[in-house]
């Protein structure tokens, strides 16, 4: 893990976990700062788990990792190498805080509102053709996160409140609007630098599920079909509970998070209580 910071600083041109330890915390909110943070903290967990118990490491079937979490996932796979990833991390992350800052953007929180009550809320929540309000993130049932224009999020948010069944709306600490049309100029950039690295990646050695679909790549999928699937994931819907139910359909019983915070294993407590039993946080 020492070395993994130490390269990272030479790559990211600061010391990450001084960053981490000592913030400012509106720095890491930043999601040029947030997203290589994530990426690193999710390697240094799978390098504990390595430790501790090597045979879970080395025989896991699958990976999947929410958003950002996705590029962790492709380097455990083995598509990316550390560096490679962490340099696309930081890419990305830097496009997106440049296509955040473009327009007022939000991202919003919203539990206890099925999907179709939510999609029609975004939508009267709308000022014109133009405007954006959707869902974001399919995290856990009836459990999503919106995004849009921050006028219209203001309103989603109003109007979500005021919803018989509505048990939290709230607004995010994001920076912009992710996974909508806002985030276009940087899925652009993101996929400039994607083609340039295609050279250095590998097909995935173990099965990889996608945001994009909430379905699995298989293990030995040509990586140019991977490179696709993570420029449209920018601007696209997290489909993360359909990951997750496609992973327990194809028979997955042990779920190892990597990484902190255990929101991934609180959000599969509402997945499906079995799984949330056999889900183990390595905290960083």
């Amino acid at each position: 893990v020492k070395d993994m910071l130490q390269r990272a600083e030479k790559i990211l041109g600061y010391d990450l976990l001084d960053l981490c330890l000592n913030g400012p915390e509106e720095k890491l909110e930043q999601t040029q700062y947030c997203q290589p943070a994530m990426y690193v903290a999710g390697l240094a967990a799978l390098e504990l788990l390595k430790q501790d118990q090597p045979e879970v490491a080395k025989n896991r079937r699958a990976v999947a990792g929410l958003s950002l979490g996705e590029y962790t996932a492709l380097t455990v796979a083995g598509v990316f190498d550390f560096e490679t990833g962490l340099k696309v991390v930081k890419l990305r992350g830097e496009a997106m805080q440049e296509a955040s800052q473009a327009t007022p953007q939000m991202m919003l929180s919203v539990a206890g509102l099925g999907q179709e009550t939510l999609e029609r809320l975004c939508k009267e929540s709308l000022s014109g053709p133009d405007d954006i309000c959707q869902v974001a993130n399919f995290l856990f049932p009836n459990g999503f996160s919106c995004a849009g224009s921050r006028s219209a999020v203001e309103r989603l948010n109003e109007k979500a409140t005021a919803t018989k069944g509505c048990l939290q709306s709230k607004p995010l600490k994001t920076s912009g609007a992710f996974h909508t049309k806002y985030m276009s100029p940087a899925r652009d950039r993101l996929m400039q630098v994607l083609r340039e690295v295609e050279g250095s990646l590998r097909p995935p050695k173990c099965d990889v599920y996608m945001n994009l679909t909430g379905m699995k790549i298989a293990a030995g999928t040509p990586p140019a079909e991977i490179i696709n699937q993570l420029g449209d994931q920018l601007t696209s819907c997290v489909l993360w509970e359909p990951c997750m139910k496609a992973m327990i359909a194809d028979g997955i019983t042990e779920f190892y998070e990597c990484g902190p915070m255990k929101q991934l294993k609180a959000m599969m407590k509402r997945i499906n209580p079995d799984a949330w039993k056999n889900t183990i946080n390595i905290h960083v």
